[in-house]
């Protein structure tokens, strides 16, 4: 099971966020891997760039009453 959908905010959690051009970004592709069971998701970022990472690399952007906001 996924926990982001395309189009979802997230946020790269500190531990690999100096990997990336930027900390958060958008879920634009999902490629489910049912053997590792590590869903990879493409994230487009501000600068247009993008970058494949693994679900427990991200983390939600949550805002008050499930906005889009901070990150959670």
């Amino acid at each position: 099971m996924q926990s982001f959908r395309i189009g979802d905010s997230v946020r790269i959690l500190p531990r690999y966020a100096h990997l990336y051009p930027r900390d958060s970004g958008v879920i634009v592709a999902i490629r489910q891997d049912p053997i590792r069971q590590f869903n990879k998701y493409t994230v487009r970022f501000s600068d247009g760039s993008t970058a494949h990472l693994f679900e427990f690399q991200l983390g939600e952007v949550m805002g008050m009453n499930g906005s889009p906001g901070f990150f959670r």
